[in-house]
């Protein structure tokens, strides 16, 4: 991580990241789906690593959707799941498969029952 007096920083990861989205309940707090097969959480007052490593796919990640009460998301993954996480768990809570699910390029979070 780099840092100017100008008040930007940047977060270089090691590996390329997919998708992020925003907490909607803490606007600090956001969520990187990435391509080492992880979600990771960071709090953009601290971003020397991040808070929290979401856990449990075995593909790339490529999506991800903040629930509207911002304590969880859900990810959509390259190895044809959807997982659904706590935003402070450190693995997904339930996991959605098919026989004849696809790649999950995008995921939206609905409050429908």
């Amino acid at each position: 991580m780099t840092s100017n007096s100008s008040g930007l920083k940047k977060n270089i990861m090691a590996m390329r990241p997919n998708c992020l989205e925003w907490n909607p309940m803490e606007p600090m707090n956001f969520v990187v789906g990435s391509e080492d097969h992880n979600c990771y959480s960071f709090d953009m007052r601290k971003m020397e690593k991040p808070i929290y490593i979401h856990k449990g796919h075995v593909g790339a990640v490529l999506s991800v959707a903040f629930a509207s009460t911002g304590r969880e998301f859900v990810s959509g993954s390259y190895d044809r799941t959807i997982r659904i996480f706590g935003t402070r768990d450190g693995v997904s809570r339930e996991c959605y498969y098919g026989k004849r699910m696809q790649r999950v390029h995008t995921v939206n979070y609905s409050s429908d029952r």
